[in-house]
């Protein structure tokens, strides 16, 4: 009898071990699968920088990128965000700058707090005159 208890022992302890197993590839898999690869680029003034490679969650804005790797100042939340300094570098009102963001070589047409960044972006902020 006391053979018997020990093999079901062993076997639930498989059993569960193989379980738990599974569910945590799973959760993994799931990861990996709501993921989306994106560069962003930061200009500052008339010198070009690098776009920079990032692993992020799908379902993140522009703007959620930005917060995440930079020291920010906005104004308003949300959608209706206005970026007004990236690392310290402020688009100067007195000068009619403002922040400006591309999306793909094109100018966005929806503000960074809008935009859900889509696999392959290429995301690049500068200061722009209007």
């Amino acid at each position: 009898m006391k053979k018997l208890l020990t093999l079901l022992a062993v076997i639930a302890l498989i059993l569960s071990g193989n379980y738990i197993y599974q569910k945590a590839t799973k959760t993994v898999e799931k990861q990996i699968v709501n993921q989306i690869t994106v560069d962003q680029l930061i200009s500052k003034d008339s010198q070009r920088g690098k776009y920079i490679f990032y692993r992020i969650s799908s379902g993140t804005t522009a703007l959620d990128l930005l917060k995440k790797n930079t020291q920010l100042k906005i104004k308003g939340e949300g959608v209706n965000a206005y970026v007004v300094s990236i690392n310290g570098k402020e688009a100067m009102t007195t000068k009619k700058e403002y922040w400006a963001f591309y999306i793909n070589g094109k100018p966005a047409t929806v503000g960074a707090g809008s935009y859900k960044l889509k696999q392959g972006d290429k995301i690049e902020w500068k200061i722009e005159k209007y």
